[in-house]
């Protein structure tokens, strides 16, 4: 295998971090796509190494979600699980064209009880493959945030009360779907709609009504799954957001209060989010390349501060994690690779049997990495070499939900089950409003 292109330019010295979604998670919250830092990292230390479906080995509960479909994942926050459904179509309804309506759904993390399901009415969009939950929710602590696949946001409170909903009526082009998760910045939620023949939009919407209050046009992009990434570059928020296309593309790092860019780098994603870890952005590049580039620049920083990349990435799906020195992404299905993170070194490639190129890892305090899904999951001990110290199947399909972890336990979802995994009884977490 070639070794990764190694640049030696000068990097700029920037004081970086994660932003939490929405700026106010507490330790053990997970409250929007992959996570408190959306890179999949987490403070959380022994994590269960084995679980059994058959066996209820490392099952704390399961719970049945009957009819429904969803692709989105788990959120928790304090003493509450929530996940977002859509009504299950027949292949009749499907070919007639009808559009579900939504659900959020609120359970007890320590039982997995249903506390409450909330109706959204569908918008306008129909779209193929009941994919109308794929987004995950975001909230920060006061109400729970999503967009659902027939354009249409909303917003509920923890008792399941719907404070606001909005419509989208663009003409939309999508590929599969809508699919990028919202993410919370401020007193905004941001919401990414890559679509094809630039027809694209990132938007921003006041949290409290659903009222935009910036959009700027993405007319230069097609189709792009990722979820944006909020950092703090220097002092300063930063929204990161790549983009796609068939030709040049860009990962930018945009002003989160306005959507203006401050720099970019020539990019072409498509279904890996952004990662952020000790001031690198991991995105993708052209021709299947992983690029590790620096945060803070102004302009074009595709000459000037590009630290590193590594070609032959198969996988447009499954994001990338950063543990320790090491960078992990699935390369294509069944197989993992794993980099150098300060010079983006190949250190292995390794054949696992039914590993998921859907569903994102989670990298924990004490230096393992979890790929979890409801089929066959694996967990690694974080070095330059394979090592598979757990896993298990619960014995689903995996439908490319990603894991959320909090309080000890780990949670996952498919089309039929939300589980939840552990060592012990769940430890007593506080209310969701704290």
């Amino acid at each position: 295998m070639k070794r990764s292109k190694v640049f030696t330019r000068s990097m700029l010295v920037i004081l970086v971090g994660p932003i939490a979604a929405g700026g106010a998670a507490h330790a053990g919250d997970w409250p929007g796509w992959r996570g408190p830092t959306g890179s999949g990292t987490s403070d959380e230390k022994n994590l269960p190494l084995k679980w059994n479906g058959k066996t209820g080995e490392g099952v704390l509960w399961k719970t049945a979600l009957k009819d429904t479909t969803g692709h989105s994942s788990p959120i928790v926050w304090g003493d509450r699980v929530v996940i977002t459904t859509a009504v299950q179509l027949t292949r009749e309804q499907e070919e007639a064209k009808q559009i579900p309506d939504h659900h959020f759904a609120c359970y007890q993390a320590a039982d997995g009880k249903l506390l409450w399901q909330t109706r959204v009415a569908h918008g306008p969009h129909q779209e193929g493959y009941n994919i109308y939950a794929v987004p995950t929710p975001a909230t920060d602590g006061k109400a729970i945030y999503c967009w659902f696949g027939s354009a249409v946001m909303a917003a509920v409170d923890f008792q399941g009360k719907l404070l606001w909903r909005k419509e989208r009526s663009d003409q939309f082009k999508l590929n599969p779907g809508i699919c990028s998760s919202p993410v919370l910045c401020g007193d905004t939620m941001i919401v990414l709609c890559d679509q094809g023949g630039g027809q694209g939009w990132l938007e921003a919407v006041d949290k409290k009504s659903g009222e935009v209050k910036w959009r700027q046009k993405r007319d230069k992009f097609i189709y792009n799954n990722t979820t944006p990434l909020v950092v703090r570059v220097n002092g300063k928020e930063q929204l990161i957001v790549a983009g796609g296309n068939y030709g040049p593309a860009w990962l930018e790092g945009l002003n989160p209060a306005s959507g203006e860019p401050i720099w970019r780098c020539a990019a072409n994603a498509f279904g890996a989010s952004p990662v952020f870890a000790a001031g690198l952005v991991l995105s993708e590049a052209p021709k299947e390349t992983m690029i590790a580039v620096a945060a803070g620049g102004e302009g074009d920083v595709t000459k000037t501060l590009v630290k590193w990349q590594s070609a032959n990435i198969k996988s447009p799906y499954s994001s990338a994690v950063v543990c320790g020195n090491y960078v992990y992404r699935v390369h294509d299905q069944g197989i993992l690779r794993c980099w150098d993170f300060s010079t983006g070194k190949d250190l292995f490639t390794e054949r696992l049997e039914n590993l998921s190129h859907l569903a994102s890892p989670i990298a924990t305090a004490d230096g393992r990495i979890y790929y979890v899904s409801t089929g066959k999951s694996y967990v690694l001990r974080a070095g330059p070499k394979l090592e598979v110290i757990g896993g298990g199947n619960l014995g689903g399909g995996g439908n490319g939900s990603s894991p959320a972890v909090a309080n000890g336990r780990i949670f996952v979802r498919d089309f039929d089950f939300l589980y939840c995994l552990g060592n012990t009884p769940p430890r007593p977490a506080s209310g969701p409003t704290r």
